[in-house]
């Protein structure tokens, strides 16, 4: 920083002569304090020109959507105006002159729109280390999987042979999940880009910002963010530059302000003017020194205007003859306006201060002063120097302009030229300048554009609503002054046959006829001689209606058709602003809401283009700052209310190439409410709530697709699983059936052998009984079958056979009740077996449903 009160060069060749600044100078000669104070001058000049132009264009439409009415909105002044116009011109508006917006309610649609279309960008890394870390990632990922690819047919070749090899670490991996790993890979500057621009717009509360710069873009045409370093913590800060103070110099037909490109498409000169209390520059700008504080304070005391230079007239110590008084020239009247600019800065109207001289001048006021940040390409210069190495080859590099010809022995030529290189300047008050090289961004920091400027000066929406809103306050001002007039209906009769009452005169005949009227509902007339004081014929009693309900409606609905007229201009359909009739379908309502949105999508696309380009300066300007540090680390909370923590390397984040992408185009609104639409759909198919939620939390179509796929597999996982239990049912049903078919079997083994032994004892009984009959007929035992063996020893061995029957059924009845006791225990067995495996399938279920759950976190 530097106090320049004066400058040493005879004549002021920039300040005042609307010439851009000679920037081919050496480091060296801009370090001269005349070429700084000229060079900031020049630009603190166009600052306050271009404050002047939008102070009397553009910032009326402010004024405008808060209801503010000038005699301009009404009355259109001429050209040139007299003296008693001049006089007249600051009087206000009739009282009831009142402004009925029309504007608003579009403005804050549009508004309410951004707030909820999708924020989602991503950062990309392209430098070299970034793309030898990917390479050597994918190079590995590819490796692994056809070393798994080559183990699994060596596996399927040793099993064909009836081999086995036990190998833990042999992997399954499919190509799809190959390609799944490869797409979703992010390097370690990845990450950290990533993550410090979530933090980010947390900690500037990008949000409200974005909102706001939409309303400007609005309301203006324009919209800017300013990116400078100060005394925080992280380094830097970003704020929304008001289009009033903000200016830039560019070529014709660019509307945009900073180019993170590379391609010279933005401006090359561009600042901000401001005015700021002194605790402000104090924390916004960081090489403030005590001696320029002490200089701001102790101006207050100091009562002189701008100067240039210090003349040395009256100095006793002066060089006599006609050189002795030294002044710089310039143009007064230059001067004087910048000086009356400055004062208009204040923002308030206090002029009895400055005239009173309890300010030093027109630029500090307070502890407040005007502040001029400028930014623009200077050069830089460079030289390219040919040399032999020591191996006698030739080589090049370059050198800047301290490298002295000659330095090194083996020079062969040395070739001067200039490059560009971004400056930045500051003016506090009117004698404090600073100048250095640019270094946080590598383009310019107000970023910002002024919408469709081809050819033509930039028009916002509020502009192109103006006239209708004239036109609509005129209709509803004078619907103010026909309900005044309305006076209803009223009686038509003659005044001489209202009752004159007794000790009274005309007027309480009126009242006390308008009171009878009000009370009673009747009015009576005195048509006596005494009354009338002379005959009358007038008989025409009646009513008139003097009501102006016509042109009231008239002027109501010419009103109503204006209002719609403006908001089909600007393509706000009445559908779109939730004004839908009953007789409307629903695939009209419908296509006239696509219809609208298509007419104000370019809005939503240039302002998310100038979202894109603060957030690569987010990542820019956060990659300068901590790449000095040692180490890195960034903990914040994510809109998830997780805790998340990265540390980095500052070494790491060196000569880094991060590019800031668009992962959601605006067009991929409707599909993120059709898909979010199939929530139901989800939850019948299997899906848990859970990933409803997922579904509503994330704003990426790939993250939409991965909770998807991961729910396809789920099912297929636990359709595969209730295959299995039903093939295990099916299978155990089997067992089930042979057990029965074997138990029946048993039972009907058992059933034969009791009847054949039934039938056994029933011959033996019936033959016994036949052979005890016989005896008792013929006496003496007898040898009836002439065996030799008499009847009774005959029964003697029947008993005995008998007695080996019934022997032989209760062995052979045991054997068959063993067997059936051991199919019941097969059986309960097999039921056991049963009852397990379902238990098993079902926790085999759980664990899957919870291993899905995990992926697809992982995923997220």
């Amino acid at each position: 920083m530097a106090i320049i009160r004066y400058t040493k060069d005879a004549t002021i060749r920039y300040a005042y002569l609307n010439i851009f600044p000679d920037q081919f100078k050496t480091d060296k000669e801009k370090q001269d304090e005349s070429w700084v104070k000229n060079t900031m001058d020049y630009f603190a000049n166009k600052a306050y020109a271009e404050y002047v132009k939008s102070r009397d264009t553009f910032v009326k439409n402010y004024d405008l959507i808060k209801g503010i009415l000038r005699r301009e909105d009404f009355y259109q002044e001429p050209e040139v105006r007299s003296f008693t116009d001049v006089l007249t011109s600051d009087l206000e508006l009739p009282a009831y002159v009142k402004h009925y917006s029309i504007m608003t309610t579009p403005i804050n649609e549009l508004v309410g729109e951004i707030s909820k279309r999708p924020d989602a960008f991503r950062v990309k890394a392209f430098d070299d280390d970034s793309k030898a870390e990917e390479l050597e990632f994918k190079t590995e990922m590819l490796n692994n999987y056809i070393i798994s690819q080559a183990k699994m047919k060596i596996q399927e070749k040793a099993m064909a042979e009836g081999q086995e090899i036990e190998d833990d670490e042999l992997t399954q991996m499919t190509l799809e999940e190959v390609k799944d790993e490869l797409d979703s890979y992010t390097s370690t500057a990845e990450k950290w880009a990533n993550h410090i621009l979530t933090s980010q717009k947390v900690e500037f509360n990008i949000k409200e910002k974005g909102e706001d710069s939409f309303r400007d873009l609005l309301i203006s045409a324009r919209e800017f963010f300013h990116i400078y370093e100060d005394n925080s913590k992280l380094g830097f800060n970003i704020e929304v530059a008001n289009p009033k103070n903000t200016w830039f110099l560019t070529t014709p037909d660019r509307k945009w302000i900073s180019d993170p490109t590379g391609r010279a498409q933005g401006a090359y000169a561009a600042g901000i003017v401001q005015v700021m209390e002194l605790s402000e520059i104090i924390e916004a700008i960081p090489d403030l020194t005590k001696d320029e504080i002490d200089h701001l304070r102790s101006s207050l005391q100091d009562y002189g205007l701008i100067n240039v230079r210090e003349s040395n007239l009256g100095n006793p110590n002066a060089i006599p003859g006609q050189d002795s008084v030294q002044y710089d020239t310039y143009d007064p009247l230059v001067l004087q306006t910048r000086m009356i600019i400055e004062s208009e800065m204040k923002e308030n109207n206090d002029g009895l201060k400055d005239f009173l001289g309890l300010t030093s001048n027109v630029s500090s006021f307070g502890y407040k002063y005007v502040v001029v940040r400028a930014y623009w390409i200077s050069k830089k210069k460079i030289g390219k120097l040919i040399y032999l190495d020591e191996m006698g080859n030739e080589q090049s590099m370059l050198v800047d302009e301290n490298y002295k010809s000659g330095t090194i022995p083996t020079q062969e030529s040395l070739e001067w030229g200039w490059i560009n290189q971004w400056y930045q300047g500051i003016k506090i008050g009117p004698d404090i300048y600073h100048i250095k090289p640019y270094k946080l961004l590598p383009y310019c920091p107000i970023i910002g554009q002024t919408f469709e400027v081809k050819n033509t000066e930039a028009k916002s929406l509020v502009d192109m609503m103006k006239p209708f809103q004239v036109i609509y306050n005129v209709c509803m001002n004078q619907l103010y002054k026909l309900l005044e007039k309305e006076v209803g209906k009223v009686q038509l009769m003659s005044i001489r046959h209202i009752p004159i009452p007794k000790d009274g005169d005309a007027q309480d005949a009126l009242d006390i006829w308008e009171m009878e009227a009000r009370n009673r509902g009747v009015v009576f007339i005195d048509d006596s001689p005494e009354n009338l004081k002379s005959p009358s014929s007038f008989n025409q009693f009646t009513s008139l209606d003097l009501t102006r309900t016509q042109e009231i409606q008239a002027r109501y609905t010419l009103a109503q058709q204006i209002k719609n007229e403006c908001w089909e201009l600007i393509g706000m359909s009445r559908q779109r602003l939730g004004s839908i009739t009953a007789s409307e379908s629903a695939t009209g309502t419908n296509a006239a809401i696509t219809q609208s949105y298509a007419q104000t999508e370019p809005l939503f696309v240039a302002h998310e283009y100038i979202m894109g380009q603060l957030y690569q300066a987010i990542i820019d300007a956060a990659l300068y700052v901590e790449a000095k540090k040692p180490q890195s680390t960034i903990s914040y909370i994510t809109n998830e209310g997780e805790s998340a923590f990265v540390s980095v390397n500052g070494t790491d984040l060196r000569f880094r190439d991060l590019k800031v992408y668009l992962t959601n185009r605006p067009e991929d609104r409707e599909a993120f409410n059709e898909i979010r639409g199939l929530s139901q759909a989800v939850i019948q198919n299997g899906g848990s709530l859970h990933d409803v939620i997922e579904l509503y939390s994330t704003n990426s179509i790939r993250q939409m697709k991965k909770v998807f796929k991961t729910l396809k597999e789920r099912q297929e996982e636990i359709q595969n699983q209730q295959l299995q239990q039903k093939q295990q049912e099916l299978e155990q049903q089997q067992q089930l059936g042979q057990a029965q078919l074997q138990l029946q079997q048993q039972q009907q083994a058992e059933r034969i052998a009791n009847e054949n032994y039934n039938a056994e004892m029933d011959r033996i009984n019936k033959k016994e009984i036949a052979l005890i009959a016989a005896e008792s007929k013929s006496g003496p035992l007898s040898d009836i079958d002439s065996s030799g063996t008499p009847d009774v020893l005959e029964i003697s061995k029947l008993a005995l056979a008998q007695t080996k029957a019934q022997k032989d059924y209760q062995t052979k009845l045991s054997d068959i009740q063993n067997k059936h006791t051991m199919a019941m225990e097969k059986l309960n067995v097999e039921k056991e077996k049963i009852k397990v495996s379902r238990e098993n399938q079902a926790n085999d279920l759980a664990i899957a449903k919870e291993n899905a759950k995990g992926r697809a976190k992982k995923t997220k």
